[in-house]
């Protein structure tokens, strides 16, 4: 039997708009089960990025519940919630967020700030990352010496260096050339596969629809098939 590890329960995101209540999400309720990859398709503005936001609780819903596992994401302390993104969820955002200072290592080196262990400890979980993602000749460049879909890349390493079991991504192959998105996509397949990692991808493209396990449409911030 499937076993469910994100609940979505009449999940609602509102704003006061100008002129009017804008619903970013409206009453959504939605299962994905352990291991799943499910797209979330939709036209720009249809809620899909909210949607994410609310899942990973990097926001607050208007009413409804987000539940991961056994914990209530919108009720938890930010020290809980913390700890939560640091074990479980790992999050691929659109626009990379690397720091344009900081080398690729360093750039993936941040985020096991939170990790006990040594520089070198660090260096033994991020150099098979870069070499999997064909990034090694590039550890000591920086974000601007970088090609688009190299950043990705590196985004993506940092994200996988917590060894999340839930992967959000916001369009993760929205920004590179169709080589590059077929690369990402077939390594996120290989964790889901090896790894029994859940994937949740919001896109508004069928570059990613072969691959999943089920699509769900989102159209005026609810859910539509």
């Amino acid at each position: 039997m499937d076993q469910s590890i994100i609940e979505c329960n009449s999940l609602s995101k509102h704003f006061n708009g100008k002129n009017r209540l804008i619903k970013a999400v409206d009453d959504v309720t939605l299962q994905i089960n352990e291991n799943q990859f499910v797209l979330i398709k939709g036209r720009s503005g249809a809620g899909k990025s909210t949607l994410l936001n609310l899942m990973c609780g990097l926001d607050k819903p208007t009413s409804g519940s987000v539940t991961i596992g056994t914990d209530t994401v919108g009720n938890m302390s930010n020290k809980s919630l913390s700890r939560l993104l640091s074990e479980k969820i790992g999050i691929i955002f659109q626009n990379f967020n690397l720091l344009p200072t900081y080398t690729v290592f360093e750039n993936i080196e941040i985020a096991l700030d939170s990790v006990p262990g040594s520089r070198e400890k660090n260096k033994q979980k991020i150099m098979p990352l870069l070499e999997q993602l064909n990034l090694s000749e590039k550890m000591n460049s920086l974000p601007t010496e970088l090609s688009i879909g190299q950043q990705q890349k590196v985004a993506i390493a940092r994200t996988l260096s917590k060894s999340p079991s839930i992967i959000f991504a916001d369009e993760p192959t929205g920004s590179v050339d169709d080589e590059t998105a077929k690369e990402i996509i077939q390594y996120l397949m290989m964790l889901k596969r090896e790894k029994n990692v859940t994937l949740v991808m919001a896109t508004h493209g069928s570059t990613l629809d072969s691959y999943a396990d089920r699509i769900v449409t989102m159209q005026d911030g609810r859910l539509v098939s």
